[in-house]
């Protein structure tokens, strides 16, 4: 028999699921099965979980949002805990079945991105809402607006400045303090203060990002902690841009790639009258 065959069968079908879950660097594989499954090389660990039905959301043909419910202590569920991963993570859920022999079939099923996570049960349960990607994509945003400052994400595909140059990154420096939002990090301070106000931390690999809102020295002000401690570990640390042009030319040399719209008047006659 073939998958589908076992799918339709209302005696023979034995679905077992596997769970694709990438945050950065970090990937966790899942399976529904009471034993771990290796698949391509890759294992897959049984563990507790149980998912909503898929389901599409009408004539537009867009699916709804899915909830995963897993132990409140699910290493990925913890991470969203007291704040979120710096990355999006990413779930891909694919289906076999269990007669369908040594040569079975993987089925996707499903592509999405986590968007949220609820505990209940006093913390022994963890909800965990992931967001289709095809709904995603089809959202309308507007890209740009019509302002003075820079439309583009600092290292974009259209900033297009190089995130990899040592001129703007302070590779696997090492984190010699840390106490709540604030990280020190040595070397942080050879371009002086405020250089990277405004950029990012990556760590574990690149696994974990976290906005830079005050750099002093080597003391940096982080929106949000890190969700595991980065003491004693390497850091890479991005500078930081606010997004004048005045910043785009002194400090990337990068006007020519310039998102915003740098001479609209900043005086409105209506407002201010014409004095």
């Amino acid at each position: 028999m073939t998958f589908t065959a076992y799918e339709a069968s209302l005696e023979s079908s034995q679905p077992i699921e596997l769970y694709t879950i990438s945050i950065g660097a970090s990937i966790q594989r899942w399976t529904s099965a009471e034993d771990d499954i290796t698949e391509a090389a890759d294992v897959f660990s049984a563990v507790s979980i149980s998912r909503e039905k898929i389901t599409d959301g009408g004539s537009d043909n867009k699916q709804q949002s899915m909830t995963l419910t897993v132990p409140g202590d699910n290493t990925i569920a913890t991470q969203y805990i007291n704040s979120v991963p710096g990355v999006k993570a990413d779930v891909i859920i694919e289906r076999i079945q269990r007669l369908d022999g040594a040569s079975y079939e993987v089925i996707r099923i499903f592509e999405g991105r986590i968007e949220s996570v609820a505990f209940e049960q006093q913390g022994r349960l963890a909800k965990i809402k992931v967001e289709p990607r095809i709904s995603a994509q089809a959202r309308e945003i507007p890209r740009f607006t019509y302002q003075g400052l820079c439309n583009h994400v600092l290292y974009d595909a259209r900033c297009q400045v190089d995130d990899t140059s040592g001129s703007f990154r302070l590779s696997a420096a090492a984190v010699t303090a840390e106490v709540g939002r604030t990280i020190t990090v040595t070397g942080a301070d050879a371009n002086g203060d405020g250089y990277y106000t405004g950029g990012f931390v990556e760590s574990n690999g690149g696994a974990d990002h976290r906005l830079i809102i005050d750099q002093t020295g080597t003391v940096l002000t982080l929106h949000l902690p890190f969700g595991a401690a980065v003491l004693a570990t390497n850091v890479n640390v991005f500078a930081g841009c606010d997004h004048t042009i005045a910043t785009c030319k002194s400090k990337f040399d990068n006007v020519i790639n310039y998102g915003g719209f740098a001479y609209i008047p900043t005086k409105n006659p209506f407002s201010s009258g014409l004095d």
